[in-house]
């Protein structure tokens, strides 16, 4: 894919532009807490090098919504093929992962609101697994730091290495401004039960659980 250089700009509605894009503002006030972080390919190849100069001068905007559809078929076919590496380099196949009620999280570890969100997670991890939930994070990042943080924050569910490749499934899934973090839960059948740009907080997942899936 080809794609020029993205810059962030600031503007008095308080949203910024990534890639000559405006993102919209939020669709409701949330707190500083709840934000995204934006990203795009240049961002990428500064984290290589400079991850923490990144997280701290980007601008944070945030987009919630709750569906309850199916993705759009090519979005389907997409996601069901895509195919990641583990961070301890073994195969990942998101088409395994069909049948069963699935949390999808787009996630860095420059990222404050991604790392922030990360215990909620576990927390509801541990808590669903046995009601057949699982949980999927898609790491836009370097494997050595995913490693580490896998360890520190005790990470019991499965994760994978995205890349610049994860950056276009989060737009092909409905992100369009590919902002992280960036949560989708989709039941058995497949159809949507929750999406997010933006932290997760405690709410967002306590309803999640109470949902048929």
């Amino acid at each position: 894919m080809n794609e020029s250089p993205g810059s962030n700009q600031s503007h008095p509605n308080g949203s910024s532009t990534v890639s000559g894009l405006q993102q919209p503002e939020p669709l409701n006030q949330e707190s500083q807490a709840d934000q995204a972080l934006p990203i795009s390919r240049r961002q990428w190849l500064t984290v290589l090098g400079a991850s923490g100069a990144l997280a701290a001068g980007l601008g944070w905007l945030t987009w919630q919504g709750q569906q309850d559809h199916a993705l759009p078929i090519s979005a389907a076919q997409t996601l069901w093929s895509s195919e990641f590496d583990t961070p301890q380099g073994e195969p990942l196949k998101l088409s395994g992962l069909r049948g069963k009620p699935l949390l999808i999280n787009f996630w860095a570890t420059w990222c404050p609101p991604c790392v922030q969100e990360i215990p909620l997670l576990v927390d509801f991890y541990r808590q669903n697994a046995a009601k057949g939930w699982q949980i999927l994070g898609l790491a836009i990042d370097q494997p050595s730091r995913v490693k580490r943080f896998m360890t520190e924050l005790d990470m019991p569910y499965l994760v994978g290495l995205a890349g610049l490749n994860g950056t276009e499934l989060m737009k092909i899934l409905g992100n369009d401004n590919g902002g992280l973090p960036f949560t989708l839960a989709l039941a058995a059948d497949g159809s949507v039960l929750m999406k997010k740009l933006g932290q997760l907080h405690a709410p967002d997942l306590a309803n999640l659980a109470k949902l048929s899936v």
